[in-house]
């Protein structure tokens, strides 16, 4: 994000989000990314934030680093979930459900004209065909977590363990869903970078 900034890029696609880690409340293990969104100026689009960490408190996190987050409404009606990357819904609401990428350029373009340097971040869901469903990652989780503590996995050693349980538990279906979100979350991130130029080209007409 910051080297994005650096650059003078202000749309970033990638896979997932880092998030507040389950019983973060006690252990403060928060992903780092979380607060550098809250002092770096980039819009984040990515397939939201893995499913066993712990989403309400990673979403309150966010607020409270004054970070504006959204959801892709994708083609639904009404409020969304906001995603657990490999599946589309956490049952989680999102704080905002976006209509399409013209919206998701128009907030970033009016928060650029204020003076704001938090960043914002709109959760895109995986593709429907390649979404796991979520009772099936509900216990793929359950089990990668309960294996990790029974391996007495902590701190840096604990993600890498539960993402490999997760894979192995799901066959692999989690690799071939991380390549599909990944594509479709740089598509997305290319077309609301594309409204966006679209917009400040209309703005510096506007001016002169």
């Amino acid at each position: 994000m910051v080297l994005a900034h650096l650059a003078g890029i202000k749309v970033f696609a990638t896979g997932g989000l880092g998030g507040v880690h389950r019983g973060g409340e006690n252990s403060m293990d928060v992903s780092a990314d979380l607060t550098e969104l809250g002092r770096t100026p980039v819009a984040v689009i990515s397939s939201g934030g893995k499913s066993f960490l712990d989403i309400p408190r990673t979403l309150e996190y966010l607020e409270t680093q004054g970070v504006g987050v959204g959801t892709f409404a994708d083609g639904r009606e009404g409020n969304v979930d906001f995603p657990a990357f490999w599946t589309r819904d956490s049952g989680t609401p999102s704080p905002v459900t976006i209509n399409d990428e013209k919206e998701a350029a128009a907030i970033i373009y009016a928060q650029n004209s204020l003076p704001i340097s938090s960043g914002l971040f709109f959760a895109s869901p995986i593709p429907e065909q390649h979404s796991i469903p979520k009772l099936q990652m509900d216990a793929v989780m359950a089990q990668a977590i309960h294996d990790a503590e029974e391996s007495g996995s902590r701190g840096s050693d604990n993600t890498p363990f539960v993402l490999a349980r997760i894979r192995d538990l799901t066959g692999g279906q989690t690799i071939t869903a991380n390549r599909a979100l990944v594509e479709a979350n740089v598509v997305r991130g290319s077309k609301v970078a594309s409204e966006l130029c679209r917009l400040e080209a209309q703005g510096a007409n506007v001016a002169r």
